[in-house]
């Protein structure tokens, strides 16, 4: 398969980047979570939400995208300096494969870094083999926590994912 070529920008979000971040959440999940059935299949999240995601993220906290040259969001992820915990990372799956995760991820690294952070941590839903694959690359490795929790009425199991930055 060959891509053209991507001219990405990684930025700070902007509040009217909120909904492109959603859509890039919605199409992300529908296909990269099957395993989590139907739950996957319809936006999990309203508009408001992806509004406040915004707004939970004002600095200190990280939200970033990862924009082509006509400004359409092509990813995202968000950091958490105060703790070093990468909380989302997200790329559209027509871009997936193409780098703009890895730009998104080493961006956050750097923020982590910038604000005092030795060590990254996150959690990744334990079915999530793409995911795994990509953070495993990037140097995280499991610490042995598991998170398990109910969203929606279906029940998460995350492992906890550690690199030192």
């Amino acid at each position: 398969m060959q891509f053209e070529s991507l001219d990405v920008e990684v930025r700070r979000a902007r509040r009217d980047d909120a909904q492109a971040i959603g859509a890039v959440f919605d199409a992300a999940v529908r296909a990269g979570w099957r395993y989590l059935g139907e739950l996957g299949e319809k936006p999990m999240f309203a508009p408001h939400d992806w509004d406040q995601l915004i707004a939970d993220h004002a600095p200190p906290n990280v939200l970033l995208v990862a924009t082509d040259r006509t400004g359409r969001v092509l990813g995202y992820t968000a950091a958490h300096p105060e703790d070093g915990e990468m909380f989302l990372l997200f790329v559209h799956p027509a871009y997936a494969g193409r780098g703009v995760g890895r730009m998104l991820l080493s961006a956050a690294h750097d923020a982590l870094r910038v604000a005092g952070r030795k060590q990254a941590f996150l959690f990744v839903h334990e079915q999530n083999q793409r995911a795994l694959a990509v953070y495993a690359a990037a140097g995280y490795h499991p610490d042995g926590s598991i998170r398990e929790s109910d969203f929606k009425g279906t029940a998460i199991r995350e492992v906890r994912l550690v690199k030192e930055l």
